[in-house]
């Protein structure tokens, strides 16, 4: 790893105002994350989210850029000793990264369902040497089979949800808390939930942007219904918050995703040699192009959502990166 480039990059987040504290700064400069990918590790050094595994099916996977990284591990709280469970592995760095906090006393458990990221992440923790115990188990019911029922003093979802579950929340314990990513797939609010005796307490942190939990949705075509459905709500829900749409424009859109969830799954997609007949008689653009008296004058705005770029306050001064309409890591 060259240390160089991480000093430099930690500087630039502490002078975009990213809170750093020196545990956080130390496993930063011990732990190198060229180790959690075989892709090239450059994106990194200019803040941005790094690719480790393009999936069978074609999604290509990233941990998150060293902004949220910090930031993450800045709201956990992290004191050495600790169990800490991740609900999404992204390939091990992150993982790593708590294990230099938590220290030989501790334990990092992760739960990764996807099988192909799980089968990564378990080779790139075999290379890593670890501080205390790294776990990897492909659900919290295979977790409990092999070590038992046990509570943890932090749980972090590395993906986005649309609420807190009950089984993950089952795990923390008194005084312990959550960390999630809860909204749709264009932006969510990164929530804290703490438990205190029988209660919980939510705080927002502030919003984000981070790519489903759920790794079949990030590796649906953009063309799949659900997919379009999915995210026409979730703009509605951001510009009903913005605008105040009226009443019609609202309604016209909660029928507009009704009509998407209404048609199958298995929809051909479109290819490059698709032609123009094709392209018409698609069974989704053939929805939208039926709603284009309304939606027509709304898709310059719809697409604004669409193309949301991702913040890297601790990159290059002036560099323009193309992490452009990736949901990932989205700090405004």
């Amino acid at each position: 790893m060259r240390l160089e480039q991480m000093l430099n990059l930690l500087e630039r987040l502490r002078m975009a105002g990213i809170p750093i504290n020196p545990l956080i700064s130390e496993v930063m400069e011990s732990v190198n994350p060229s180790i959690f990918t075989d892709f090239s590790i450059e994106p990194f050094w200019n803040d941005l989210p790094v690719p480790f595994l393009r999936t069978k099916l074609g999604a290509l996977k990233t941990f998150s850029a060293p902004h949220m990284i910090v930031t993450l591990l800045h709201h956990l709280e992290v004191l050495q000793g600790q169990k800490i469970i991740l609900i999404g592995s992204k390939s091990g760095y992150f993982s790593a990264l708590l294990d230099g906090m938590v220290g030989h006393d501790g334990m990092i458990t992760i739960i990764e369902p996807h099988s192909e990221v799980k089968y990564f992440t378990e080779k790139k923790i075999q290379d890593y040497d670890a501080m205390g115990m790294i776990n990897i188990f492909s659900s919290i019911q295979d977790m409990i089979e092999n070590l038992g029922v046990i509570k943890f003093d932090r749980v972090i979802i590395t993906g986005s949800i649309s609420r807190f579950p009950i089984d993950a929340e089952n795990l923390i314990l008194d005084g312990g808390f959550l960390l999630a990513p809860i909204g749709g797939p264009i932006q969510q609010k990164l929530i804290k939930r703490e438990r205190q005796s029988k209660k919980w307490f939510d705080t927002d942190l502030g919003g984000v942007v981070f790519g489903p939990m759920d790794a079949s949705k990030s590796e649906r075509s953009d063309l799949n219904p659900e997919y379009v459905a999915d995210h026409i709500e979730d703009i509605s829900r951001l510009l009903d918050e913005v605008i105040e749409m009226d009443p019609e424009t609202m309604e016209n859109m909660k029928r507009l995703v009704a009509m998407l969830r209404e048609l199958p799954d298995d929809i051909p997609d479109l290819d490059e040699f698709s032609t123009d007949e094709e392209i018409m008689n698609h069974p989704v653009i053939s929805v939208l192009m039926s709603q284009i008296d309304w939606l027509g004058p709304m898709w310059s705005i719809i697409n604004d959502y669409l193309s949301l770029g991702i913040s890297n306050p601790g990159g290059y001064d002036g560099d323009q990166h193309e992490f452009l309409g990736g949901h990932e890591d989205l700090v405004p």
